[in-house]
């Protein structure tokens, strides 16, 4: 049941309201005038205001104004006449949620009403899982059923020493998940190291995970420590574990069995206390059926597996994600881009992210860049896999006879023209710039290709 106030001088339009809004079991206080208004607004903490535009003497813009600068958590609904569909816009632009035009249908209004409280109750859900998401898991963003199920599993075993492993593609976000799983654990005010297993040199993985003694080899002028010691009642993160050479896995399983290793150097065994996370985008079981990777190591790492779920699978998350990597590099390119257009936004839709959640940071960092209106538009979204993949499509089919190659290279064209018109909003002589024309050359080819309709 949701506590509605409705703010209008005509009292026979107020009961109506209120009786309607009884109908549909909500809880209605009403108020003749602004002074009203506003008393009953700070003594109760209401759902929606209803607010005539015209009070008497007085303004519903006012009151707007007042409860958007002091309440704005609370919806406002603005009732205004038919004539006044100006003054509504402006209503809307000072922060009303919407409006409704006299005489309007009962029926029609309680609709209105119920939509309106809807969207209140998933913004301020909204807000409170953004708030619990960055309190607890730092900036991994979704809300989808995939996403919640990881949340709920690291809630479960981040407050004990279990070890873990992470699997997914590659840009899912496993390093996210395990920085999560520390940060939410007894071990969060120690080290966070990490290891990107396939990223260092074989012959320096040993030296950088056991660490050496002075003059263990060539060029050791001093003793360093490894990461290991280094994560000592810490966390220590394996990334990329599949790429470990087969003496490295032996090694490190000592370290899993019994909580020791040996520096390279060194003759005596060194003690830390680690709690292990790997990460892999491998198919690991498939690693050890075949004999890649050791079964005991995967037993001693795989105390709990969190797998990843891939971008596709994530639902609304996306534009989540979208939105989220929007905001984030218009602050840093220092750009005010509102949003996404409806074209745009299908585009983010209809794509299939084999890089994952890593791909859509840098499409949206790309098109921030390229992007010279107040939103994202289908233009800006350069997504280069989709072009190789059309490039190569089309190449086959050149050479499979299927089509010539003159046609080919009209299609490429007629292509790039298109889509420099789309990103400069149909400006021609700016698309010519942009694709290394002058203007009567780039007008020359529209024509060709009877795609001219203007001469911008």
């Amino acid at each position: 049941m949701a506590k509605i106030l409705i703010v209008d001088d005509d009292p026979s339009l107020r009961e109506v309201l209120e009786i309607a809004l009884h109908s549909h079991d909500h809880a209605a206080e009403n108020a003749a005038n602004i002074d009203q208004a506003l008393s009953l607004l700070a003594q109760e903490v209401l759902d929606l205001a209803i607010v005539d535009l015209r009070l008497g003497q007085e303004s519903g813009l006012d009151l707007l104004k007042t409860i958007k600068n002091k309440w704005p958590s609370v919806p406002v609904l603005m009732i205004t006449a038919y004539a006044d569909s100006q003054t509504a816009i402006k209503a809307i632009k000072l922060g009303a949620e919407d409006y409704i035009a006299k005489p309007f249908d009962v029926e029609e209004f309680l609709l209105q009403v119920d939509r309106l409280l809807e969207n209140s109750r998933l913004a301020e859900e909204n807000v409170w899982l953004k708030e619990q998401l960055h309190s607890r898991y730092g900036q991994i963003i979704g809300n989808s059923e995939k996403i919640n199920e990881v949340f709920s599993l690291i809630s479960r075993i981040a407050p004990t020493s279990i070890n873990v492993l992470i699997t997914g593609e590659s840009g899912t976000g496993k390093e996210l998940i395990a920085r999560a799983i520390h940060e939410n654990s007894p071990r969060k005010d120690k080290a966070f190291m990490v290891i990107n297993c396939g990223g260092v040199p074989e012959n320096l993985v040993e030296s950088e995970l056991f660490g050496y003694r002075k003059g263990a080899f060539t060029g050791a002028n001093q003793s360093k420590k490894g990461l290991l010691e280094k994560s000592d009642k810490g966390t220590f993160m394996l990334d990329e574990v599949g790429e470990l050479s087969a003496s490295i896995q032996v090694k490190l399983l000592r370290c899993l069995q019994d909580g020791t290793f040996m520096p390279l150097g060194s003759t005596e065994l060194t003690r830390s206390d680690v709690r292990f996370i790997a990460a892999t985008n491998r198919e690991i079981e498939k690693e050890v059926s075949e004999g890649r990777f050791r079964e005991d190591l995967f037993y001693r790492l795989c105390g709990v597996m969190i797998k990843m779920p891939p971008l596709r699978e994530r639902g609304e998350d996306l534009f989540m994600l979208a939105d989220h990597f929007l905001k984030q590099y218009c602050q840093e390119q220092n750009k005010e881009i509102k949003g996404f257009t409806t074209g745009a936004m299908q585009k983010l839709r209809n794509y299939h992210y084999p890089g994952n959640i890593r791909e859509l940071e840098t499409i949206i960092e790309r098109a921030v860049a390229l992007e010279s209106g107040p939103y994202i538009s289908p233009g800006s979204l350069i997504i280069y896999e989709q072009i190789q993949s059309e490039s190569m499509d089309g190449t086959e089919k050149v050479l499979s006879g299927e089509l010539g190659l003159d046609e080919y290279l009209e299609e490429v064209d007629k292509k790039v023209l298109l889509t420099a018109l789309e990103r400069t909003q149909g400006h021609k002589s700016k698309a010519a710039e942009l694709v290394g024309l002058n203007f009567r050359q780039f007008r020359y080819r529209l024509n060709k290709y009877n795609l001219n309709k203007d001469d911008r």
